[in-house]
């Protein structure tokens, strides 16, 4: 495929053998962002998602962070894992899918205002069809968030993301959506300061929109 080009054939392997729904059936892994982290990606939301906004959270896991004072229309969840689906209360929609094996979002054309994705990046072994699905869905202007921190899952993780840096990674992620259609790209980098114990990992963040 010509989107990857440029890009060596195993880039987005992993090396764990079970595929993601044995995984994440067999396994609880722990919180890969301590509780700081995670108030840093509430704290990015508010500052872009609007009152009466439609927003997909894309392996949105237990809790979505979008703050409790920005009164979004829809809040739409994807996730592999039911009982996540289940303790996320702030959806309004849950759709439990393998985005790894289902390529296909199943949502209309121009349906959505912002796409978030926490943590997320790393695990999709299929990138440009993902967001290409993403990019389809968005509304003209729409915008797609994507935050992470340096830890991952090794076993789960692309083979390409575990040899960069997070300046790298910041830079793959701009590659990958440029190439799947994105423009208008804004990043940003938060780090915990000294006097703060809850708070460890630093968060980058991505913001690109829909031309």
């Amino acid at each position: 495929m010509t989107e990857l080009n440029n890009f060596h054939p195993h880039s987005f392997d992993i090396a764990g053998t079970e595929n993601d729904l044995e995984y994440y059936t067999h396994h609880k892994p722990a919180p890969l962002i301590d509780q700081g982290g995670y108030k840093t990606i509430e704290a990015l939301y508010h500052t872009l998602i609007q009152k009466g906004d439609t927003i997909l959270d894309l392996m949105c896991g237990s809790n979505s962070h979008i703050p409790a004072n920005v009164p979004y229309q829809d809040l739409i969840g994807i996730d592999i894992d039911n009982n996540a689906l289940q303790q996320n209360h702030q959806l309004t929609k849950k759709i439990l899918q393998d985005i790894n094996q289902n390529l296909s979002l199943p949502l209309q054309d121009n349906s959505v205002d912002y796409i978030c994705l926490c943590s997320v990046i790393e695990y999709l072994r299929n990138p440009f069809a993902i967001l290409e699905e993403c990019y389809r869905i968005l509304k003209p202007q729409g915008r797609i968030i994507f935050s992470f921190s340096p830890r991952y899952l090794a076993t789960r993780t692309i083979a390409l993301w575990q040899a960069l840096d997070n300046g790298e990674r910041q830079r793959l992620i701009k590659i990958l959506l440029k190439r799947s259609g994105f423009n208008n790209f804004d990043q940003g980098e938060v780090h915990p300061p000294d006097n703060q114990p809850l708070w460890k990992s630093s968060i980058y963040s991505v913001v690109a929109s829909k031309i």
